[in-house]
């Protein structure tokens, strides 16, 4: 007996948006310094994901209609500083319209001149290697150039809030 053939419901983003707000996401911090003007871009992902081990990639993606995004492309290479619990503040900041989020953020500068966000638990230096479309998202993957582990616990966002992981006993 086979299976009765199934067909897919429209699903609208209201729905989709309420069901994905129980998944928990860790909050990360995407920033470049563009190599003619030396502006500092920054902006915030909840999407950062481990892809490859060998080679090291990551992923992340971004709405179509970002304007931080085209900025931070075009310098070819940027940062990435996983936010710890106590950042609400830059996430805020980076999430803000406007040309200087990094104006209130304490940062650094790496030795592949991106901004690392003081105070994160972990720090990634990237180049672009693919982008491509998928629905209203554009999906990026990045090469792995140099990181530094931190220590903490993460920001994270759930159901429309923030908070942090506690382990349980």
């Amino acid at each position: 007996m086979s299976a009765p053939a199934l067909e897919a419901r429209r699903i609208d983003s209201d729905t989709y948006r309420a069901v994905m707000r129980h998944l928990p996401t860790g909050v990360a911090a995407i920033c470049s310094t563009d190599p003619v003007t030396g502006a500092r871009n920054g902006m915030i992902v909840g999407t950062f994901a481990s892809l490859s081990m060998e080679p090291a990639l990551v992923t992340f993606s971004v709405m179509h209609s970002s304007t931080s995004w085209p900025r931070i492309a075009d310098a070819g290479t940027f940062s990435v500083s996983l936010l710890a619990a106590d950042q609400q503040h830059v996430c805020r900041a980076l999430s803000a319209k406007g040309e200087d989020k990094l104006s209130n953020v304490g940062w650094s500068e790496s030795g592949w001149g991106t901004p690392h966000i003081s105070g994160s638990l972990a720090w990634f230096d990237c180049r672009i290697e693919q982008q491509f479309t998928a629905g209203d998202h554009l999906v990026v993957i990045a090469s792995v150039l140099d990181m530094t582990p931190g220590e903490g616990a993460p920001l994270i966002f759930h159901g429309g809030r923030f908070g942090s992981f506690r382990e349980l006993a």
